[in-house]
């Protein structure tokens, strides 16, 4: 017999451990200059559609940790998305997100790793370990994921976690992965 999908809870967003070296976290208010150093990443902005320029003409208040961190909060208490930052254990300094937005039994995810660990699998575990919380705690049973034909890297992420090709939309690939039982 299924089991019907778990509802979003409004307590606290969920500390996921990852490994030895990284947890997935809630933001915090002091989170704003990694928010800034991820937007001002050429890669990051290409393959999330804007440019550094952009980027850097934002505002101080865009990249204001406290307001991002309440932001964020208020996403996951109201059941729209989830999104964590990918925290380095030793120094709690954020290095990266993971993000889910659920609509029912399936979600879209998305993810970002800073420009100098890259390369290093921590996107890929850090997918993994919000895919493992999200099936097993909020129903999750199908994840959806997009990304930039020429961002390689990403492509890799999917492919290591499982996710399988669906096809191409302009100029990004498609790859869904079934998370049910």
């Amino acid at each position: 017999m299924r089991q019907r999908p778990r509802t979003w809870q409004p307590r606290e967003p969920p500390l996921i451990v990852i490994d030895d070296s990284f947890v997935l976290d809630r933001w915090r208010p002091a989170d704003g200059p990694a928010l800034r150093r991820f937007d001002l990443d050429p890669d990051t902005a290409r393959f999330f559609g804007y440019s550094v320029e952009q980027a850097a003409a934002m505002p101080d208040s865009h990249y204001d940790g406290d307001a991002r961190a309440r932001a964020n909060l208020r996403a996951w208490r109201e059941g729209k998305r989830l999104n964590l930052a990918i925290r380095r254990r030793f120094d709690d300094e954020a290095v990266g997100w993971v993000e889910l937005h659920r609509a029912g039994e399936q979600a879209d995810v998305s993810y970002n790793v800073a420009a100098e660990l890259r390369g290093q699998g921590i996107a890929s575990r850090a997918l993994g370990a919000l895919l493992l919380w999200a099936a097993s705690q909020i129903g999750l049973r199908r994840a959806h994921l997009a990304c930039h034909v020429d961002n390689v890297a990403s492509r890799r992420v999917a492919e290591k976690n499982e996710f399988v090709f669906v096809g191409q939309d302009g100029d990004e690939y498609k790859f869904e992965r079934d998370l049910g039982r």
